[in-house]
């Protein structure tokens, strides 16, 4: 009460003053007002910088640091507790295997809903335990494969599906030689808050993993091959929509995986 009266008695005593300062401050509530609406709307646009958005590359200089990284994660090495980031990650070699491999990893680590998977084989015994890690923290994982490479020598689908993971493919002697993910796509997400009812979800950030090579020891270091990561709403809006229509195509396949 008596700052408000001080206050009311210096306008009175000073109104010059007194409105001068009454616009400046105005002025500047509406400056600061404004600059968190537009920060706001740019968070909501999709107009902030991407956390993701490159190309990996595989090829035959995927290896030549191979020798290197196996010295460096022998028990023992000081590399080990340097830093807190994977040593893979740190590797200078642009092309390294395991550095990229460890890329798509870092990804797969983050989901926070859903991982849906569209691949055509997937022997990769990292990205697997990646997988395996996800469900472990509650991710809901799906999986889209080819009906022959699913049972192919070393396939990691069937070991996910008897931990629970539902794998679908298409009834038809045509190949679903797609190679994608969508990590935690917003169409997913709602999905899986509306089966869950709840009313507040945490904090996610949809991406895709997308490119020509497929999840095994060949394509990751015998082959060139390309991998998108992108962080790209739309990209992620659309191949969720794509993952969407072929998991409703393929439903009768399901229950039919254990039995083959």
């Amino acid at each position: 009460m008596l700052n408000t009266a001080l206050f009311m008695q210096q306008i009175r005593e000073h109104p010059i003053v007194a409105t001068i300062s009454i616009a400046a401050g105005t002025i500047l509530a509406s400056e600061v007002i404004w600059k968190a609406v537009k920060f706001f709307h740019s968070q909501l646009s999709g107009k902030r910088p991407l956390r993701v958005h490159e190309v990996l590359s595989f090829n035959e200089l995927g290896d030549i640091c191979a020798a290197q990284h196996l010295r460096k994660s022998m028990p023992g090495s000081p590399e080990l507790t340097k830093s807190p980031e994977p040593i893979v990650l740190q590797c200078r070699n642009m092309y390294c295997s395991l550095r990229n491999v460890g890329k798509i990893v870092e990804q797969i680590d983050r989901a926070v809903y859903s991982l849906d998977v569209a691949i055509y084989t997937f022997s990769s015994l990292i990205l697997a335990d990646a997988f395996k890690r996800a469900l472990q923290r509650g991710v809901s994982v799906r999986i889209i494969s080819d009906r022959e490479m699913v049972f192919s020598s070393g396939s990691q689908i069937n070991v996910l599906a008897c931990l629970g993971v539902p794998v679908r493919m298409p009834i038809t002697s045509k190949m679903m030689h797609n190679k994608y993910c969508v990590i935690d796509g917003v169409e997913r997400v709602e999905e899986i808050r509306r089966l869950k009812q709840r009313k507040w979800i945490r904090p996610y950030c949809s991406v895709v993993v997308s490119g020509s090579v497929n999840w095994t020891r060949q394509g990751f270091g015998g082959n060139w091959e390309n991998c998108i990561l992108s962080e790209d709403k739309e990209l992620a809006r659309m191949f969720q929509a794509d993952f969407t229509r072929m998991w409703k195509a393929f439903e009768k396949s399901e229950n039919n995986l254990k039995q083959e």
